[in-house]
């Protein structure tokens, strides 16, 4: 049976036991949705997407690239990202604790 109820706690939990940046926590045929983390200064390695995305900053603070321009991004915010546009986070002084949703 598929879960459906996630707690932020455990799944930095897990994050933290794999050593990654971020975890997917949901992966279906129509949606993957997970958390992910950069620590301070820490480059964010991904590459543009082939499908839609949406971020929702849970905690922290920073920028973020979208094409070519730079956004302030703060707790509270929502990014989407069409398709193949090439992003990444930066510039955060403290852990940047990210929830995204990508459509499959």
């Amino acid at each position: 049976m598929l879960q459906r109820l996630y707690e932020l706690k455990n799944l930095l939990t897990q994050l933290e036991a794999q050593g990654g940046y971020f975890i997917n926590f949901l992966d279906t045929k129509g949606i993957q949705a997970g958390i992910m983390r950069l620590r301070a200064d820490e480059n964010d390695i991904q590459e543009p997407h082939s499908v839609d995305e949406v971020y929702f900053i849970i905690e922290g603070s920073g920028f973020i690239k979208l094409g070519d321009n730079d956004y302030e991004i703060r707790q509270g915010i929502s990014i989407f990202v069409p398709a193949g546009v090439k992003h990444k986070f930066y510039g955060n002084k403290q852990d940047l604790i990210i929830f995204y949703a990508l459509g499959c």
